[in-house]
């Protein structure tokens, strides 16, 4: 087959853009300091690169709920703390006025004290985290207890929320509860223990009423209310240890997540640059050749 100029030329113009666009890609490269900046550049590998962002994406996610949720805890403790505090406080002014030498004056100042104290306990017990209601179960826009309005001697508390527990998402289909139904936390309604409320309204009354058999009627209880918040707070310990041991995995994980995509992902600098440079002087090269041959090839057409 009879090679003619016009052939020579198309190989030398396809040969020249082959080493142009290799060129183009490696000044990207080295402007992005990424292997791969296009689907095209490497499929499979790019299919990694995606797979491994989602991940991470997975994995922040997972960290942030964690953070949420030990905060979460770490305010259910202190809250639980107050309240039991209070309670023993009660406990204490209950003991102490419970004998037939106190007298109506001193009662009535107690009963003041934990008019206080019942006041607080609910305050305590209608704690907000970010605007939500801790002790509602899912109702967590509903104060979960109000107090009878009607008659103001009536310390009769309602719970207004459900039996379910807010939880978050730690791992692909693992959740934690990090704090539930209120009415088991001060009245253990399901477990059939102390309404705290109603052992508070009880004392009240008695220390009013200067009635010392129903006054000494809640020492008792109210030391069974002591129990039952160190018990609830005892649940979240493990709640909380579980959180930090999967923060500190996804924390220890997440950097070999991104050294394997960086293994598929980032540009060797040196080796780009060292492949530039090669690439750039066989297209000078390939250039002054073109311009012999094809010089060459006019003169030949002239003569």
């Amino acid at each position: 087959m009879r090679i003619t100029q016009n052939m020579t030329s198309n190989i030398f113009v396809r040969n020249l853009q082959k080493q142009a666009e290799a060129m183009l890609q490696r000044q990207e490269q080295l402007a992005s300091q990424k292997r791969i900046n296009r689907p095209s550049d490497d499929p499979g590998g790019m299919a990694r690169v995606l797979d491994g962002r989602s991940t991470v994406a997975a994995i922040d996610q997972y960290v942030e709920n964690i953070k949420q949720g030990k905060t979460r805890l770490e305010i259910t403790e202190a809250t639980l703390k107050q309240v039991d505090d209070l309670v023993q406080q009660a406990g204490e002014l209950a003991e102490a006025n419970s004998g037939a030498e106190i007298t109506a004056s001193q009662r009535q100042l107690a009963a003041e004290n934990i008019k206080d104290i019942y006041d607080q306990v609910m305050q305590l017990a209608n704690s907000r985290f970010g605007g939500r209601y801790m002790f509602a179960g899912y109702q967590t826009d509903t104060a979960p207890f109000t107090r009878e309005a009607v008659d103001p001697d009536d310390y009769t508390a309602t719970y207004n929320g459900d039996t379910g527990s807010f939880q978050i998402p730690i791992a692909d289909n693992v959740k934690v509860s990090v704090d539930a139904n209120g009415e088991n936390y001060f009245q253990d309604a399901a477990a059939g223990g102390v309404d705290i409320f109603k052992q508070l309204g009880d004392l009240i009354n008695g220390l009013e009423d200067g009635d010392t058999a129903a006054i000494r009627a809640t020492v008792d209880p109210l030391e069974a209310a002591h129990v039952q918040i160190m018990n609830k707070r005892s649940e979240g310990s493990p709640k909380l240890y579980r959180l930090e041991a999967s923060e500190q995995y996804w924390n220890n994980f997440k950097p070999k997540i991104q050294e394997a995509m960086g293994r598929d992902e980032d540009a060797d600098i040196t080796r780009v640059a060292v492949e530039l440079n090669n690439l750039k002087t066989a297209y000078e090269t390939s250039m002054a050749a073109a311009a012999k041959i094809i010089q060459r090839g006019l003169v030949d057409f002239l003569g």
